[in-house]
């Protein structure tokens, strides 16, 4: 059996008023889903339907409690907001939980003049729209245009939600904060929120580095800036935020310079960093969703996996030659992912690891295991890696090793797809895998 395709995100079954699986510009929420009481990712995007010119009809959202198997439902019609009924307009949208009321927020873009505002009380809708058909962010209410809305909600350090939104194309990144109500913005509280260059230099990043849509998010203590596979970071939601590079430039580029990746979103869920983003095609206008693992470096370096850009999160072909341990779908809290490094500290992939107790870590689908097969785990430390398929042990091995040894186990006359459970007791780093 060949290795199955994660990529792009494919709903099992495509909304009547869509003819393909066309969904551009992913922002990636976690909300509890209504129908079944469970967390679910919920992606939100447009969707493309013309070739080297934009044309959008409608606003969609993709939901999955696994991330293999997706759903698709249309969450905004444009005849639902201030736009005309006929537009192609229906750009990048994101959408929010307000910790005030508990509803869904949904801002969309009117291409890059203004952008609305739309309320349901579910995370897939219907939404409708929420300022009796007017933007939230007219045209020229800063010098930026007035598009791509990025929603950064409160946290312990500041009590107030802000809209990003604009373009380096213009005047760069602008943000303002949003009202309690969520559908109107503060007077007076615009302000730009800048790049600078790697170097520091307090002079906006300017030349071929220019893109459109701009996502904030925070790990640890750093504010991360991405744009179009670029990303910067800063101490302050709200910037001065320093170029660090390209996450995408190892991957095909459009012929103006642009990468195939583009609008992006990223978010932790279940101890995992995931990361969607706009996949080109044969046409910058025609484009995907894909889903990715990303990782942080101890100097915040992100990085990405080729096996998983290609394949897809949340599942695992047998016939890899290795499994990586940082690919888990999820850990419990005593287990962390960490960066390797050479003894000359070069960048050397990462694993995870623990000191004490007993954590697991879960790798569900992994598929095409064939009888007789076994399982060799590549560790150091001190302490038992328990192996479960489907809750039930298959075993364990000891380690006791300061350097990364193989422990092998017998699968016996497991075969198939099967979801695994690595159990790990004591002072335990597993740098991979594999079944063979």
């Amino acid at each position: 059996m060949p290795e199955r395709l994660g990529n792009p995100l494919t709903p099992a079954v495509l909304p009547e008023s869509t003819k393909d699986n066309r969904f551009p510009d992913p922002h990636i929420k976690i909300f509890v889903n209504p129908d079944t009481g469970r967390e679910a990712m919920y992606v939100y995007v447009g969707h493309d339907e013309g070739f080297n010119q934009f044309i959008m009809r409608d606003w969609y959202v993709m939901w999955s409690e696994d991330l293999v198997h997706w759903n698709c439902a249309r969450s905004l019609r444009r005849e639902d907001t201030y736009l005309p009924a006929d537009s192609v307009n229906c750009w990048a949208c994101d959408c929010v939980q307000s910790p005030w009321d508990g509803r869904y927020y949904l801002y969309y873009s009117n291409a890059g003049d203004d952008t609305g505002v739309a309320v349901s009380d579910r995370p897939d809708g219907p939404f409708v729209d929420a300022r009796g058909k007017t933007p939230i962010l007219p045209k020229g209410i800063t010098p930026t245009n007035s598009y791509d809305p990025d929603i950064i909600l409160p946290d312990g350090d500041d009590p107030n939600a802000y809209i990003l939104f604009g373009s380096d194309w213009t005047d760069h990144y602008w943000a303002m904060q949003l009202d309690r109500n969520m559908v109107d913005v503060v007077p007076g509280t615009a302000r730009k929120v800048p790049v600078y260059p790697a170097d520091g230099t307090p002079t906006e990043l300017l030349g071929p580095l220019r893109s459109d849509q701009a996502e904030v998010f925070r790990y640890k203590d750093t504010w991360y800036m991405y744009w179009a596979g670029r990303y910067a970071t800063s101490s302050n939601r709200l910037g001065p935020y320093i170029f660090r590079t390209d996450i995408g430039k190892e991957i095909p580029h459009y012929p103006d310079g642009r990468c195939f990746i583009d609008h992006g979103s990223f978010l932790e869920w279940h101890g995992q960093w995931f990361y969607a983003v706009s996949h080109g095609t044969e046409s910058w206008s025609f484009r995907q969703s894909w889903l990715m693992y990303v990782h942080m470096c101890d100097d915040g370096t992100l990085m990405l996996d080729e096996t998983i850009r290609r394949c897809g999160v949340g599942q695992y072909f047998a016939g890899w030659d290795k499994i990586e341990a940082e690919w888990y779908m999820a850990i419990t809290p005593g287990l962390e992912k960490i960066e390797l490094k050479t003894a000359d500290g070069a960048h050397e992939g990462f694993a995870i690891a623990q000191k004490e107790g007993t954590n697991e870590a879960r790798y569900p689908h992994i598929y095409d295991i064939a009888p007789g097969s076994t399982l060799t785990l590549h560790a150091r430390g001190t302490g038992t890696i328990e192996v479960l398929a489907d809750g039930e042990s298959l075993g364990e091995v000891t380690v006791d090793a300061a350097d990364f040894t193989p422990h092998a186990l017998p699968l016996g006359t497991l075969a198939g797809e099967h979801d695994f459970t690595l159990r790990l007791t004591g002072s335990i780093t597993l740098d991979w895998f594999r079944i063979a």
